[in-house]
């Protein structure tokens, strides 16, 4: 008896070259989309670069260093421990070297939450805290989930990870907060202010709140309405936007809330141009579902209805990063590529120029230079 192949074995390699070349064409695409982006941004830059910036300032998220072997995720990303270090000496370095920016915004996972395994989270902080010693710009760290994986609040505020208190600004005088308050504003030049969040105020993660703060408690209530799983850290079973509901998230309260919205007022008041960061993204489209803030929205509509005067949120958490431009209520929003998971051989961090009418983003290594008007 003759022996035939099944016909759909025919049609099997047509089919393999067709998909292979549809990839190919998939990622020539991608790459042509990014050079067209630099292009413009070039472009862009070039026929405005007589033009001097107000001020600049420095951008970096999720170093999480450690002194530790690396780690491949499950996403299949390598988390290079010892290499982050290295790599925000060559960020600090290349501010130094640039002797332009007035500050540097630091968004947060400094240090990473396996130095808890091994007992070196103060070896580790005092590590990375080191980079910045003798620098001629000021620092402001933001607080993300890695740094209450390591430490409590307690410790955090008498840390030189607490720069809310050394930057106290005239809006104190007529903005109250709560005393323990890690957000805060500043004002670095003339009709501009930078307001700072603490986007784990109602929190569950790690040691950051004691378990019988109304906080904690709060956010247990939060989470266990929406996230089934025993491990609360896991988005099983969570569809869309709901996945944000793990224990590594966080939401701003009600009291921050109120003085987020009379902060802007205040600075809509003064004809200023407002800044706004935190470690956890606020908008569904500039970050994966998976690290979005639980009150996303609440944060939204207070942003949206000072929009005028709102130029732009930066945040980090979300490792492979993302933008947004909000075009109905003109609010850019940057989400940082995190250092810890970048290829060996590159970085992310930048400098932005802040001009009258734009923000001019300059990346280096994975973090893409863009200018936001």
């Amino acid at each position: 008896m003759e022996f035939r192949f099944p016909r759909i074995l025919f049609y099997i390699k047509p089919i393999a070259k067709a998909v292979a070349g549809l990839l190919f064409f998939c990622c020539c695409l991608a790459v042509a989309q990014k050079l067209l982006r630099r292009a413009e941004y070039l472009q862009r830059v070039s026929t405005l670069e007589e033009e001097r910036p107000l001020f600049s300032f420095g951008i970096i998220a999720d170093v999480q260093y450690g002194d530790l072997d690396d780690v491949m995720k499950r996403h299949g990303s390598v988390r290079h421990y010892r290499n982050a270090l290295y790599l925000l000496r060559e960020a600090v370095q290349h501010w130094k070297e640039e002797n332009r920016i007035q500050f540097a915004l630091q968004l947060g996972d400094i240090i990473d939450g396996r130095n808890t395994r091994f007992k070196t989270s103060e070896n580790a902080l005092r590590d990375v805290l080191q980079e910045f010693d003798g620098v001629p710009f000021v620092v402001h760290h933001i607080w993300g989930n890695h740094e209450f994986y390591n430490f409590s609040r307690n410790y955090l505020m008498k840390s030189p990870l607490f720069t809310a208190q050394e930057n106290a600004t005239d809006v104190e005088e007529v903005v109250k907060k709560e005393a323990d308050a890690v957000y805060y504003d500043f004002s670095p030049y003339k009709g501009y202010r930078f307001v700072i969040l603490d986007n784990y105020d109602v929190s569950m993660c790690g040691i950051g709140r004691e378990k019988d703060s109304p906080q904690y408690k709060q956010a247990e209530k939060i989470l266990r309405q929406v996230n089934k799983n025993e491990n609360l850290n896991s988005p099983e079973g969570l569809v869309g936007l709901d996945q944000r509901f793990v224990m590594f998230n966080g939401a701003v309260g009600e009291d921050q809330l109120q003085w987020l919205r009379e902060t802007l007022e205040f600075a809509r008041q003064q004809g200023e141009k407002v800044v706004v960061s935190g470690h956890v993204p606020v908008h569904p489209k500039s970050c994966y579902a998976m690290c979005l803030l639980w009150n996303y929205q609440d944060v939204l509509n207070i942003l949206e209805d000072f929009s005028d005067i709102v130029l732009a949120y930066f945040s980090g958490h979300n490792h492979e990063s993302g933008y947004h431009y909000d075009s109905g209520n003109e609010i850019h929003h940057v989400t940082l590529p995190g250092v810890i998971e970048v290829p060996l051989g590159s970085n992310a961090f930048g400098t932005v120029e802040v001009f009258s009418d734009r923000l001019v983003m300059h990346g280096v290594g994975e973090l893409e230079s863009r200018v936001m008007k």
